[in-house]
């Protein structure tokens, strides 16, 4: 009988050696003979079989194993070819081999990225001459500043006793920043900005070292950049620390979760609805989705967000469920699969979620599809324990009153494990998976002791458009860490800001093996230092298209008017940004219908329709032009920011 190849003998099924397990799978014992042929070895540089991490099925009609899932343990994939077997690949990308089938999720492993796509790195880094003026906990768009405005609002908390300067202002087209002085104590607040372009804040933390300001936990206060000052408006039924706050019908702003008392429970039974034109009235209480709150635990920054008929979708560490605008639950998730999947996604537990961009229909210009899609996260009880490496995808979509779904999709993150990443979608609909750990929980310290270590230095790109297995790119070193305490945000220039961290001074094993050319930071584990992520299609010496002129107001179902130069194939809308803690509050990209283009430079361009105004409420965003396809993805503009209004 031939050797075995290596590979056979390292592998793990189930957690027994795969030499113990080829008896019970002929299939596997079949791969492994032919992979060790010396004609599979010669033949192993034409043809790769890359195998998801724990989405492998092997499925053989002759043993007890059909149609059940096999997880195979160890993170890299099989790169060995089988050619002393009849191979192929079939039409629907399933592996047949010798008449029989492997049905798979493809996807490549960190090797062969870095051997194939090195010099097509997803985004490189730049870090700017100016520093944030605190350290960037809570950031927020400042689109009011005006429509070619860089301008951002960042919390922190206070330096010293006694301060009241908790917050900043910082303008990136003037190289300017100040402090702004805050009465409240909005520390771990949970941000959004609001249809009339003011970043409000919800709840917060009393910090015992500083007796100066007041316990905001259960306050709303706003920033008014018109008058440069934060203004207590009202406070709610419960004190709330990581809450989140969300726009919903008539932009009034739901307010879920968060606890009165820090990193414990008990769970706040409600939810609370604050109508901003009537911000000094108080809230009412909005009950709590059954299945969502069985799901959310103490129910820390849950993933909340309206979709385009005006839902409510309620996430929850490891389930959740939609309701009508009565508050009535109308669905329920399916339950994320345990052998793919087994990992929880809210505090400390930290993934990132996010909606996809927004596709609209070509007549009615109505947005019927969506996805939710999860990255990274950690084992239950993690304590140091190695981040998810995978992320969950959920298509999903109308049919006819109800809404549906296609299932969870379990995807490999190329072997990159995260907790607490940042999300951001961009305006060609890849979504940037930017900064995090790769073990442990997100947290400060306990002493001297850092919850999370071992910081991801490359980031991971993920186009929903490309076919499964193909979707995660990597890009190139991070300039800077950003562990916890830090933000992101999709910037006006196109580009991806980041900025914060308070946990980022690790040395040694608690850093990992980061590459020399990361730069440190010059205060220790705090990080005032502002960078950018600039995806490869935006990247020095690529042609994009540029806005010469657009209205500063356009009307929801008008069709508006785009000066411009290059080639534009598209426009996108994308919502100001409200990030903390690993979540965007604000966070929704649409995709908006194009009219017509002309050869002299104008193009007329359909705003988001009458008949569904909750997939795009009033208020400000950012307008962008999409240009040609690059290896790399679509080039976009620099963007401009507009303010959607509603018919009167």
């Amino acid at each position: 009988m031939p050797q075995l190849a290596p590979f056979c003998r390292r592998r793990v099924v189930r957690g027994k050696p795969l030499l113990l397990a080829l008896a019970a799978s002929p299939l596997l014992l079949l791969l492994c003979l032919a992979a060790s042929s010396p004609e599979a070895a010669r033949a192993s540089a034409e043809i790769d079989v890359d195998l998801h991490v724990d989405g492998v099925r092997m499925n053989d009609a002759q043993d007890e194993m059909n149609s059940k899932a096999v997880p195979i343990t160890k993170l890299d994939a099989m790169t060995q070819t089988a050619t002393a077997l009849p191979l192929r690949f079939g039409d629907d990308g399933v592996i047949v081999v010798g008449g029989r089938r492997l049905q798979l999720s493809a996807v490549r492993t960190q090797e062969r990225q870095t051997q194939q796509l090195e010099p097509l790195v997803a985004a490189t880094y730049e870090i700017s001459s100016l520093r944030a003026p605190v350290i960037s906990i809570a950031l927020t768009h400042v689109p009011k500043a005006g429509p070619r405005s860089r301008t951002y609002f960042a919390y922190s908390r206070a330096r010293w006793r006694m301060d009241k300067q908790s917050a900043g202002i910082f303008d990136l087209n003037k190289n300017e920043s100040t402090l702004v002085i805050t009465p409240f104590d909005h520390f771990c607040n949970g941000p959004i900005l609001l249809a009339d372009g003011n970043p409000a804040l919800v709840g917060g933390y009393d910090e015992p070292a500083n007796k100066a300001q007041t316990d905001a936990r259960k306050w709303i206060s706003i920033y008014d950049h018109n008058q440069r000052k934060m203004f207590n408006m009202t406070s709610m039924f419960y004190n709330r620390w990581y809450p989140t706050p969300c726009l919903v019908k008539d932009n009034k702003v739901l307010i879920v979760g968060g606890t009165y008392n820090i990193d414990k429970g008990p769970q706040i039974p409600v939810a609370e609805l604050w109508d901003p034109t009537k911000p000094h009235s108080g809230t009412e209480q909005v009950p709590l989705p059954p299945t969502f709150q069985k799901s959310s635990g103490l129910n820390w920054y849950p993933f909340i967000l309206m979709l385009p008929r005006g839902e409510i979708l309620w996430w929850g560490d490891r389930g959740g469920s939609i309701t009508d605008a009565n508050w009535n639950e109308i669905y329920k998730f399916p339950v994320l699969p345990n052998n793919t999947f087994p990992y929880r996604t809210m505090y400390p537990c930290t993934s990132s979620i996010v909606l996809s961009a927004m596709k609209p229909d070509g007549e009615t210009g109505e947005y019927n599809d969506f996805s939710i899609i999860i990255f990274g996260g950690a084992p239950d009880g993690s304590k140091g324990a190695l981040a998810s490496p995978a992320s969950a995808r959920l298509d999903m979509f109308y049919c006819g009153h109800n809404i549906c779904d296609k299932g969870w999709v379990i995807e490999d993150m190329l072997g990159q494990r995260r907790v607490m990443p940042y999300a951001t979608v961009l305006p060609n609909g890849k979504v940037l998976v930017h900064a995090g750990g790769q073990a442990g929980i997100a947290g400060w310290k306990s002493g001297k002791i850092y919850k999370s270590t071992k910081p991801a230095y490359r980031d991971l790109m993920y186009n929903p458009y490309a076919p499964l297995g193909k979707r995660f790119s990597l890009s190139a070193t991070l300039g800077i860490i950003r562990m916890y305490h830090s933000t992101s945000c999709l910037d006006l220039s196109g580009k991806v800001i980041s900025a914060g961290c308070e946990t980022c001074g690790m040395t040694g094993a608690d850093a990992g093996d980061l590459p020399a050319n990361v730069s440190r930071s010059p205060d220790g584990d705090l990080d005032y230092r502002i960078s950018f992520a600039v995806p490869a299609e935006i990247g020095p010496g690529v042609e994009r298209p540029v806005i010469i002129s657009a209205p500063e107001v356009i009307t929801r179902g008008s069709v508006f008017t785009i000066l411009y130069t290059g080639t534009v194939t598209g426009a996108t809308l994308a919502a100001p940004c409200a990030n903390t803690h690993s979540i965007n509050m604000n966070q929704k990209v649409l995709f908006l219908n194009l009219v017509s283009v002309s050869s002299s430079g104008v193009a007329q361009v359909q705003a988001p329709p009458l008949s569904q105004p909750a997939a795009a409420h009033a208020g400000y965003y950012q307008l962008f032009l999409l240009g040609t396809q690059t290896a790399t993805g679509q080039t976009y503009s620099q963007g401009v920011w507009v303010k959607l209004v509603d018919i009167n």
